[in-house]
Order: structure tokens, then C-alpha cells, then sequence
């Protein structure tokens, strides 16, 4: 005698809380019959998945690396759960940022204007974004890319919407000024450029970070953050501890903070206030001999990235890279083999039926 099926609803209910970060669970799930199939691909499922589970799982991380014996760098999609990039050579590209479902990339060539490319690892569509004249004269830049739905958006599932990117040079024509432009999806072009005489000489490896309506961006060499209000387009510096001699700016608790390490510690430090002149407190020390595993090498450990809704830091100790929870102080390898100098998690929902099947059975025969 067969053992009676389950509720739908009691089934549904039992799939919602499989893990996010392993989403090969749910496509084995959606092998078992066509009503979990059916079930797992439904918009009105995936919905309920992202808005029980909120914070979009890490799936993956976009390294920039650099190979200490011969000097040459490369950049690679190192994936942390159960998932297939989009097809996608990053060989030509270097990672810039990566928020809300999308990636930017810098595609450099020596025999032409290096062109930004927003990539979709999901649908594995990329855009090249047009170039400016302007970006010729900069003698460093960077940029971050976001959501630009309009209202509000919970940044679930935005993927597929409009967006923006924030491109910020310094040193144009020569000059000392910073300037910033943007670009828009739904307008297809980029701004005209917002400039100022601030003095950031150098933009740093560092991805961008989101606080709020604002976007900050590091200075190296100057020591400080470039604060950019995505509502009145202004522009401000924020100072930094001096004592850093390497420093990642992260969002914890929906407020900006610093992450370094000094002194064989793992060091949080906050901004005491919204105010550009307040300034920062040392939240934590934590002992990385402590933390880190018994065989792990201290040979310059550095803060390269953090990921932003789980709290969760990226710990470079050559040769290997870490991911530290700043929540649960857990410890976990996740590459291995060259000196990694930019981490940028790549962070969103994958379940059936969003995307074709290929980068599923792809994984699922991997396994």
C-alpha cells in the first residue's frame, strides 16, 4: 500500500526552509516528482523563499589574484556553495563590485579605452557600458554598480531591473580634482560629471560600500573614505585612523565601520555618528592566532573584502584566503594557492525555474 502524499502546503512549507546557500537542494528536490517541480519553479515559491530567508546567500566570491614568484595577476569566480557562474571568461576583466544581483567589471586592454561590463552570473548576460572621453585623463578611478528600481525595493530579486553605476576618477586632465559620473540602464548614457577639489590622488583596490543612500569608496594613500549621497549628488571626505596601514571599510549593523588588522588582531572600529567630522571608536579586538586554524599561515594577513548582510569578513594569509563570521566567530578556507589582494562576494537567491536548467545539471553532474 502506498504511504499517502503529504499536504501540498505541508510540502511547500518543508522545501521553503531548505538552506539558500545550497541551492542544489532544491533542484534535487525538483527532480522528485512534477509537483515539487512544480512547487520549487513557481514565482509564487520563490517569492516566499527570499522573503522568509531575507538576506541574499553568499554564492560565490570574484577574486582578484596575484602570483608572488612570477608578479602576473588574475582574476577568478570562486564559488561557495552548490552554483554555476554564467559562462564568462574573467580572464581580460578585473572585478570592481558587486551588489544586488549584478557585477561590474573592468575590461583592460592595452590597445584601447578599458571599458566597464556589468554581468549577470545568473542569465551570463554582459553588458559594455559606453566610455567616456574623460576617463582617459584619470590617473586612477573606480566604481560601484546598484539596484535603480524605482520606490521602494527589498533587493531580493532585483537582478533583472534597472541599475546604476558610479564611476569616480581622480587626477583628470592633469589635475587634482575628483569627479563623478553615472550611468543608467533605462537611460543608456552617463551623466555629465560632478567635480570638486578634493584632494584623493589614489582610488584603491577596495569595492565600494552602501549605507543608507550613500555610497563610500576608499583612499589608500590618503587615508580616508569619499562619501557620495546618491540623493543630493554631493560629495564629502571622511578621515580614517591613521595607525592603519591597511584597512577595508564594511557595514555592520546598517552603519559604516573599518576592518584591519593589527598586531596579529582582527580590529573593528565605528563611526561614533552620522556626521562627516565624528569620529571612529574600536568596537572589537579579536585574536587571530586564536581564530584561525592551527596550520594557517600569518604571513601578512589582510582584510580584502566583507560581505554585506551576513557579516562575514575575508581574511587574506598567504597563501590562503578565509571567511571569518563576525557573528558566530567561525572559520572557514575557501581558496587556496595564490596571494589574493580583492575579494567581492557575489550575493543572491537561485532556485529552479528562475534560469534555464543548464547551470543546474551542469552542478548537479559536478557533484
Amino acid at each position: 500500500m502506498a504511504r499517502p502524499s503529504l499536504m501540498e502546503e505541508l510540502e511547500e512549507e518543508i522545501l521553503l526552509r531548505f538552506p539558500p546557500h545550497e541551492p542544489a537542494l532544491l533542484f534535487r528536490a525538483s527532480l522528485v516528482c512534477k509537483r515539487w517541480r512544480r512547487l520549487v519553479s513557481g514565482p509564487g515559491f520563490r517569492r516566499r523563499f527570499r522573503e522568509l530567508h531575507r538576506a541574499p546567500p553568499m554564492l560565490g566570491l570574484l577574486c582578484s589574484t596575484k602570483d608572488l614568484s612570477e608578479g602576473s595577476t588574475a582574476s577568478a569566480f570562486v564559488a561557495t556553495a552548490s552554483f554555476c557562474s554564467g559562462d564568462l571568461d574573467l580572464g581580460p576583466y578585473r572585478p570592481l563590485d558587486a551588489r544586488h544581483g549584478r557585477v561590474l567589471l573592468l575590461q583592460c586592454s592595452r590597445s584601447s579605452d578599458d571599458v566597464l561590463v556589468v554581468w549577470d552570473p545568473m542569465t551570463s548576460q554582459a553588458l559594455e557600458l559606453p566610455v567616456l572621453d574623460r576617463w582617459r585623463y584619470t590617473s586612477s578611478s573606480t566604481a560601484a554598480v546598484l539596484c535603480a528600481a524605482r520606490g521602494p525595493c527589498n533587493h531580493l530579486d532585483c537582478h533583472r531591473g534597472p541599475f546604476l553605476v558610479v564611476y569616480v576618477g581622480s587626477g583628470a586632465f592633469g589635475s587634482g580634482e575628483t569627479f563623478i559620473c553615472t550611468y543608467s540602464s533605462d537611460a543608456g548614457t552617463w551623466s555629465e560629471p560632478i567635480t570638486t577639489e578634493l584632494p584623493l590622488d589614489f582610488v584603491g583596490s577596495m569595492s565600494s560600500v552602501l549605507v543608507g543612500n550613500a555610497l563610500y569608496f576608499g583612499f589608500l594613500i590618503r587615508k580616508s573614505l569619499l562619501r557620495y549621497d546618491l540623493e543630493s549628488h554631493e560629495m564629502s571626505v571622511i578621515g580614517v585612523p591613521q595607525t592603519f596601514c591597511f584597512w577595508q571599510h564594511v557595514v555592520l549593523d546598517g552603519g559604516l565601520a573599518l576592518a584591519t588588522v593589527q598586531e596579529g588582531k582582527l580590529c573593528i572600529w565605528r563611526k561614533a555618528g552620522p556626521e562627516v567630522d565624528v569620529g571612529w571608536t574600536q568596537d572589537r579586538a579579536i585574536e587571530l592566532e586564536t581564530l584561525l586554524p592551527a596550520d594557517a599561515s600569518f604571513a601578512w594577513p589582510r582584510v580584502v573584502g566583507f560581505a554585506d548582510g551576513v557579516d562575514v569578513i575575508f581574511l587574506r594569509a598567504v597563501p590562503a584566503l578565509f571567511t571569518i563570521d563576525l557573528k558566530t566567530y567561525k572559520v572557514k578556507k575557501v581558496y587556496e594557492g595564490k596571494n589574493v589582494y580583492s575579494a567581492i562576494p557575489y550575493m543572491s537567491f537561485y532556485t529552479p525555474g528562475t534560469i534555464l536548467l543548464g547551470f543546474w545539471f551542469c552542478n548537479f553532474q559536478n557533484e
